[in-house]
């Protein structure tokens, strides 16, 4: 753990009023860096166990890392920290000295005057001279210290003075002043608690090692706490095991494939792909991608074998939490008739069927001998240069089998497919006008899809 966020913990502490782990906390920070706040907090905390000449020591401290740092603020709490620490101690005079002194930089007074204000409050023999009563009126009486009545209107500038950040701070050192200066004055007139022994500038002294005295048994507890944490995360980690059922080794990866004339899109549901580690390359006929995730949770290569062959360089692929994904462009264009190879030599693509104009002036095409001859054409006038057209023949397999077969697949598709990838299937299919056909949406959402018809076959725009 670093001493920052040591230093974080222990201010929390303070917060919370637990001094002792505020102590050894802000005292493990302390030895990094001397911070005026982790100083006047750790003095906080010293003052919270009663302990106010070690209290003491820290506030001195952070006055000269406050003035080190050029900070104002922390300057006027440093001067009230000395005061808690002299109030404790029972030196009052120096308490009040510590607290007026507070109150003059929090109301815009220089840090270090030229002339000490508080010098002239000690008469010859070095007695402090202030009363109680003067301490009230000059709390009643002050801009800064006027009452809610006043602030609220009469009196603008008062109201402007109680609104700056450290008023809180002003009025704590305001009250203080009149505690200390009312328990001085129940001390006999000769009391040494009346005289002023210290400076508006304290000595400026190193680190003092203040540790707590429950140093070693906190630290014990801290590590009992780490071993039962640790005990308790491998318990849990078994009985999460023991209810996972092992998956066998030779688990094979899932895959999910569609196509087009000019694409085949495969995804290989691996979980957990470091993409940053994933190496895939692209041959002609089979894609390998090192290392996948299997399903048992080993890693390792997977190579893909694949019934035709691609173009490397056009193909890509895109790695999710999930699954990765392969665009795989095909070398010639037509239908695969599956995925991956079956260890049979490479086929062609099967085309698409293009729709086939005749003539009346072209002899039929041979059929078998049992078959009855066809009927004539019908003819209808036409100015096509290729003569009448058999329009009776025209889109005859619309309802075939293999054309329904192709219909229950996409649909069976859209059906099992996630919302985002079904977006990418209608966005593709849409734009190319039922060219093409894609599940990635991360591929598609930024841009057209294109119209890639069928060879032969030439796209107009209408």
């Amino acid at each position: 753990m670093s001493y920052v966020t040591m230093a974080q913990q222990g201010l929390a502490a303070v917060d919370a009023a637990n001094w002792e782990e505020a102590l050894n906390k802000l005292s493990f920070a302390l030895k990094e860096s001397l911070s005026p706040v982790w100083l006047i907090a750790r003095s906080k905390a010293l003052a919270g166990l009663k302990r106010p000449q070690e209290a003491l020591d820290d506030a001195d401290l952070a006055w000269h890392m406050a003035i080190e740092r050029n900070k104002r603020e922390l300057m006027a709490t440093a001067q009230y920290r000395r005061g808690v620490a002299f109030f404790q101690l029972k030196q009052y005079a120096n308490a009040d000295y510590c607290f007026m002194h507070c109150m003059r930089i929090i109301k815009g007074g220089p840090a270090v005057p030229k002339e000490d204000p508080g010098l002239e409050l000690v008469d010859e023999k070095g007695f402090w001279t202030v009363t109680a009563a003067e301490a009230l009126d000059a709390a009643r009486y002050d801009d800064i210290g006027k009452k809610d009545s006043t602030l609220q209107g009469e009196n603008p500038l008062a109201a402007a003075a109680a609104n700056r950040p450290h008023f809180k701070e002003w009025r704590m050192a305001s009250n203080m002043r009149i505690q200390a200066l009312s328990a001085m004055e129940k001390l006999p007139t000769e009391d040494n608690a009346r005289k002023l022994t210290t400076t508006m500038v304290p000595e400026k002294k190193g680190l003092a090692d203040h540790q707590s005295s429950k140093v070693g048994v906190e630290a014990a507890k801290v590590e009992a706490a780490k071993a039962q944490t640790a005990k308790t995360a491998e318990v849990n980690k078994a009985e999460v095991k023991a209810e996972t059922p092992a998956v066998p080794k030779d688990t094979p990866l899932r895959l999910q494939d569609f196509q087009s004339n000019t694409q085949m899109s495969v995804s290989i549901f691996s979980k957990g792909v470091n993409k940053e580690r994933l190496q895939v390359q692209f041959l002609e006929s089979s894609v390998r991608l090192n290392p996948l995730v299997y399903p048992n949770g080993d890693e390792k290569e997977f190579e893909l074998d694949l019934w035709g062959e691609i173009e490397p360089s056009k193909s890509h692929y895109t790695v999710t939490p999930n699954k990765v994904e392969l665009s795989l462009a095909k070398k010639t264009p037509g239908k695969w008739a599956t995925l991956k190879a079956d260890g049979s030599a490479k086929r062609a693509p099967v085309s698409s069927p293009q729709i086939v104009e005749t003539t009346s002036e072209k002899a039929p095409a041979a059929v078998p001998a049992a078959a009855p001859a066809p009927a004539a054409i019908p003819a209808y006038p036409t100015s096509s240069r290729s003569g009448p057209k058999n329009w009776d023949q025209f889109g005859a397999d619309e309802n075939s089998d293999d054309e329904k077969d192709v219909n229950l697949f996409f649909k069976k598709l859209y059906k099992g497919a996630t919302p985002e990838q079904q977006r990418a299937m209608m966005k593709s299919f849409t734009e190319s006008n039922g060219t093409s056909l894609s599940t990635n949406w991360d591929d598609v959402k930024g841009k057209k899809v294109e119209t890639v018809p069928p060879e032969g076959v030439e796209a107009k725009k209408w």
